[in-house]
């Protein structure tokens, strides 16, 4: 080693070891974001690889509502006490889950709750086997943290979890089953539950997987801040505001059915969310206000199967289905009612803001009030009918084709002075006949708005002095004359193709409004965006090419020039 080497980098064996050091610790700094880069871990790039895997929006551990309970903990609650097997313990009235594991719990626990405050990394099963718990102050279901809570209803077992009221309002609890982390309800029993507050709480992802939940609350029925996920389960709410709500600050919460029934006989409004979709499965809403509200400028209401049925006869200003950004109908059925007394709009997008109401697939019977009457866009794909036209309340309401085959029929619980009619096969040009309890008239199906016999006459339905609202610019503000493909049916079966948000099978996930997106998320980790686009909000997703990701770059750059550090210092050492 020369001596302007020696003097720059030590000499002897002082400067042997210095040396030694720097390239050890260059050399474990490159291994440590090397490992980091390959897994993604910090990044959140790729899965957690802990099980919890599945297609769709449901995981395998979601759906796994008959885990064997032989193996697990037990709890059995005494009236003022609990009988504890291991992994938990019974202080100050409250049952302590403190690690992971399984948790069977049955008896009675009156003026007491059930706490789950154990690692964020833990999975927690607990499992109510006949069990009931009333909090007369605060929830009876709690969980401070774990990583994810499954509450699996055992079958043939009636559960019931009560909170008679909320006090400590500095703690942020209001749910009688509350949760800071994720959560889900599966199963084939029973649950009822009672609150002071709202009924269930999820502060991030609320997954109702399975089970008979009877829901009544003084607030809304189900809560969550990013999203409520529903598959084969039966559930009523009754419900002192919302019967669903979903909301964050980052505007990303959304609502998605599968299958199975969500019934809402009372409430203010049905579902309330940024982005709501319903791909499956019977909804049946009876609200004071809105059925179906997505909120938020931008957010977008998709239908493309199942049937969504919303009648409210005492609203005023009250909506079926509305949404500050876009309205998607693409499969299954939907049928509003509302009374003919205020401004009451069966359909109601944000046109104003770029959204658009289009159809191009399903049946829609919308029937409401003609003074602030809404209809789909002329640009819809699929043929519909908007008329102005008055009938009372209890009016059979039959639409036929040219040959005399009933396309729609129903019994219309409101008055009404607008009709929106479609079903699959109606095209422009085609000859209807609409009858109201037994007056005829003949239509020709336009896709424009058009007045009818009765009611409000010939301003047709204020959808443009009879020419309907026609064209209307995209989410881009482009003039979007075609419905995004968001159809398709799910097929109930986990692993196979399933639809997305708005039918898009397995590979891709589209936009709440249907357009093609990015992959997958894996499980519910991450969001729709307001512009349709998903973005990761802190959970696991597929692996990705991690050049995509700037952090991932800034990552690659960092371990690059490190390297180059090392090869650098020891070509100085060799020389």
């Amino acid at each position: 080693m020369s001596a302007t080497t020696a003097s720059t980098w030590g000499d002897g064996m002082a400067g042997s070891k210095r040396i030694d050091a720097i390239c050890a610790v260059i050399t474990a700094l490159t291994v440590i974001l090397t490992v980091l880069f390959m897994n993604g871990a910090a990044l959140g790039l790729t899965p957690a690889g802990d099980g919890d895997t599945g297609e769709g929006y449901f995981t395998e551990n979601d759906l796994d509502g008959a885990w064997d309970t032989a193996g697990a903990y037990t709890v059995t609650l005494t009236g003022a006490g609990a009988e504890i097997s291991g992994g938990a313990y019974f202080l100050d009235g409250a049952v302590h889950i403190v690690s992971a594991g399984r948790y069977a719990v049955t008896g009675t626990l009156d003026g007491g709750r059930i706490l789950i405050d154990a690692q964020n990394t833990d999975k927690i099963w607990l499992c109510l086997a006949g069990a009931s718990v009333t909090n007369p102050d605060g929830a009876a279901l709690e969980i401070e943290q774990a990583e994810k809570v499954f509450l699996t209803l055992k079958e043939g077992t009636e559960n019931s979890l009560v909170s008679q009221s909320f006090t400590d309002t500095a703690s942020g609890v209001d749910g009688a089953v509350f949760s800071r982390d994720d959560l889900t309800v599966n199963g084939s029993g029973s649950l009822t539950v009672e609150s002071a507050g709202h009924g269930i709480v999820g502060n991030d992802d609320l997954v109702i997987a399975g089970g008979r939940l009877d829901i009544t609350a003084a607030q809304d029925g189900l809560h969550a801040n990013d999203s409520v996920r529903i598959r084969d389960a039966e559930i009523t709410v009754n419900a002192g505001d919302d019967g669903v709500t979903v909301s964050n600050d980052a505007l990303t919460g959304f609502f998605y059915m599968e299958s199975g029934t969500l019934t809402v006989p009372a409430c203010y409004e049905g579902v309330e969310g940024q982005q709501i979709a319903v791909a499956g499965g019977s909804i049946d809403i009876r609200p004071q206000d809105d059925g179906f509200n997505a909120k938020e400028t931008g957010s977008v209401i998709t239908v493309s199967g199942g049937s969504v049925r919303v009648v409210n006869e005492t609203g005023r200003d009250a909506d079926g289905l509305d949404s500050n950004g876009s309205i998607y109908i693409t499969g299954g059925s939907v049928f509003i009612s509302l009374s003919d007394t205020g401004g009451n709009a069966a359909l109601d997008a944000g046109a104003e803001t770029g959204g658009v109401c289009l159809i191009s697939g399903g049946a829609v019977f919308a029937a409401g009030s003609a003074m602030m009457a809404e209809s789909f866009d002329a640009a819809s794909p699929q043929g519909f009918v908007s008329q102005t036209v008055s009938g009372a309340a209890g009016a059979e309401v039959v639409l036929t084709d040219a040959q005399g085959n009933t396309l729609l029929s129903e019994t219309v619980p409101c008055a009404f002075s607008s009709l929106i009619l479609s079903t699959p096969g109606l095209a422009v040009g085609d000859a209807v006949t609409l009858s109201v309890d037994g007056a005829e008239t003949v239509v020709t199906v336009t896709n424009q708005s058009a007045s009818g016999f009765g009611g409000m006459g010939g301003f047709g339905g204020f959808g443009g002095m009879g020419g309907g609202r026609g064209q209307r610019p995209g989410m881009n503000g482009q003039t979007d004359g075609q419905i995004p493909d968001v159809g398709g049916q799910t097929d109930g079966q986990l692993g196979a193709q399933r639809p997305g948000m708005g039918g898009q099978t397995d590979g891709q996930m589209p936009d709440m409004g249907g357009q093609s997106g990015v992959q997958r998320p894996d499980m519910g980790s991450q969001r729709p965006g307001m512009n349709g686009q998903w973005t990761q909000t802190g959970g696991q997703t597929e692996p990705q090419t991690a050049s995509t990701d700037p952090r991932a770059l800034l990552l690659t750059g960092v371990s690059a020039l490190l390297l180059l550090a090392g090869i650098f210092i020891a070509i100085k050492v060799k020389h």
